[in-house]
């Protein structure tokens, strides 16, 4: 269970490690952000490996989506969007900071990738051994997320036009899963 503290360091660090990485952010910069202590922020997160770690974006931007597979990828865009506008940090865009700047990049790397994987893989019924369109829908995503995010290169679409437009694309990499075994559709029943 988390406290209001604990949330507003949470918030603080994730958008001042978004901004500056792992190394241009010292723990006295989030307690100022967050109004609070750094005795307090060291307290409830112990160090600031721990703290970056627990910053990171998570897999639960895909778990909590109620729709059928058929309609996942216009809302997994739908979300990017809807975070966007409210001026909310993009998960799908600090995946690659979040690496970058770990203490340690390539169990960072390792245990993003796993998470993400298996997160993607479930959402969309990616059973196959390498997961390979669950990895392109993670691709995808990452890349729209961050083009939206530094390049503004659709600030001059619309909401729903992006959804329509980015939408099919995400699902087209979503519908190539291969059925899982023991599927009617598969192809080796």
């Amino acid at each position: 269970m988390s406290s209001p503290s604990h949330d507003t360091i949470l918030q603080s660090a994730r958008r001042l490690f978004g901004e500056r990485g792992y190394r241009g952010v010292t723990v006295r910069d989030i307690a100022a952000d967050a109004g609070i202590s750094a005795a307090l922020v060291m307290k409830l997160f112990r160090s600031k490996e721990k703290l970056f770690a627990a910053a990171q974006p998570d897999e639960s931007l895909l778990t909590d989506l109620d729709v059928p597979t058929s309609e996942l990828g216009r809302a997994l865009v739908f979300r990017v969007l809807m975070r966007r506008e409210r001026g909310v940090q993009e998960p799908w865009a600090m995946i690659p900071f979040a690496i970058q700047d770990a203490p340690d990049p390539d169990a960072a790397r390792a245990e993003i990738r796993e998470r993400y994987l298996a997160a993607v893989a479930r959402a969309m019924g990616d059973t196959s051994p390498d997961r390979r369109a669950a990895a392109t829908v993670i691709a995808l995503m990452t890349g729209f997320g961050e083009t939206l995010r530094t390049l503004g290169l659709f600030d001059h679409w619309g909401f729903d036009e992006l959804v329509a437009h980015f939408g099919p694309i995400i699902q087209a990499q979503i519908d190539a899963a291969p059925p899982p075994p023991g599927n009617p559709l598969s192809l080796n029943a």
